[in-house]
């Protein structure tokens, strides 16, 4: 326990680690801020812009309907066609008004209605656009069914509970995050071996593979714990102004899955621990190989962002599931869903895991012999 405090207040006392931590909070709630002041301004501005647009639109339509029938009394394919813009345009009247009066439940059933009413329409079953309706009102279903907020638009509702999972499975699964901490606990072994404090560890039995494993587990457990309590004070900020709403708020992936919150939740800090293991496993491998934090870091960072120079081409995405920064985040592996297999978060776990398990043992095989040979030389 004496070991453990040393350790914990070693690395909250550096001047780095300090400000890394600070930044991390910052830009949290720099976020937080943001999605919260300007995001939903625009995205209210950008309904009313699409309501009244498609009510424009539906209107040319049934007096294009109209002029038809007219011309063709008999066809009583156009009468129904016809029949169908006017209930349409009524339904984007009623949703422009809904809008202007900020009656954000009103709107969502209207444009739920419109939903089931085009999808009546379209006689393609295997077209885009049927599998759109289709999932729009599935969600739509899926939200009422747990009596949460519908939103105008999909994944994106004011529900404290939704709102913090779904920036979590953003916000930690950011290449910019992921340097940041890169920065804040890769290089714990190569500053103290930078520094000449490492030789004081052996008055300390700094050989045990134990301690080993404090200098990397601390460092995980104050960003997780930062970390955790950032969202956990979002939550709340976001509870009191708006609502606290359900955790089972269904969130859709890329392919139309429905998932709870809760469970994307969860799944996310579930992976980002790993992801924090893997980095930080990574780097005391790299420490004890160059000595050198600069190195240990740039190595790191320029694997990270490597990566993501890559991830977009076509030639490199049948190479990036077979890769570890594929899995760093959730929400990385929700968005390539179509390439990876069906397990992927299991996969994910266990490949970032076991490639920890390595490092870790490595740097405890290397840490030993530093040791021994700075014996030798005393």
């Amino acid at each position: 326990m004496q070991i453990f405090n040393f350790e914990l207040k070693h690395f909250l006392k550096s001047p780095k680690n300090k400000i890394c931590l600070a930044i991390l909070l910052i830009l949290f709630f720099a976020l937080f801020i943001f999605n919260q002041m300007i995001v939903s301004k625009k995205s209210m501005e950008m309904n009313i812009a699409d309501a009244t647009m498609n009510l424009q639109n539906t209107k040319q339509w049934t007096a294009t309907l109209e002029s038809e029938s007219k011309s063709n009394p008999e066809d009583t394919t156009l009468r129904q066609d016809l029949l169908l813009a006017q209930e349409v345009e009524k339904l984007y009247s009623a949703e422009v008004l809904a809008l202007k009066n900020k009656d954000l439940d009103k709107f969502t059933d209207l444009e739920n209605q419109v939903n089931i009413l085009q999808l009546k329409a379209i006689s393609e079953k295997d077209s885009q656009e049927y599998r759109d309706l289709v999932s729009s009102i599935k969600y739509y279903d899926a939200v009422k069914k747990v009596k949460g907020k519908v939103a105008p638009i999909i994944n994106d509702t004011s529900e404290a509970a939704f709102v913090t999972g779904r920036s979590a499975l953003s916000w930690l699964s950011s290449t910019v995050i992921f340097v940041l901490l890169t920065v804040l606990i890769a290089d714990v072994v190569s500053g103290e071996i930078e520094s000449s404090q490492i030789r004081f560890y052996q008055l300390m039995g700094g050989r045990k593979f134990k301690h080993l494993l404090l200098k990397l587990l601390i460092p995980i457990m104050v960003v997780f714990s930062v970390t955790l309590l950032s969202f956990l004070l979002q939550y709340v900020i976001n509870g009191l102004m708006n609502t606290f709403g359900t955790w089972r708020y269904p969130y859709q992936d890329s392919d139309s899955r429905l998932i709870p919150i809760w469970q994307v939740m969860l799944k996310t800090l579930g992976l980002f621990t790993a992801t924090l293991l893997f980095i930080a496993s990574l780097g005391q491998f790299l420490s004890l190989i160059f000595k050198k934090s600069l190195v240990v870091i740039g190595i790191i960072v320029i694997l990270l962002t490597g990566f993501l120079t890559f991830e977009g081409e076509e030639w490199f995405q049948p190479i990036k599931k077979f890769l570890p920064f594929e899995y760093l985040g959730y929400g990385r592996l929700l968005n390539d869903v179509e390439i990876l297999p069906s397990q992927s978060f299991m996969i994910g776990l266990f490949y970032l895991l076991s490639l920890s398990v390595v490092f870790i043992l490595f740097s405890g095989y290397l840490y030993k012999h530093y040791y021994y040979r700075k014996v030798g030389q005393s």
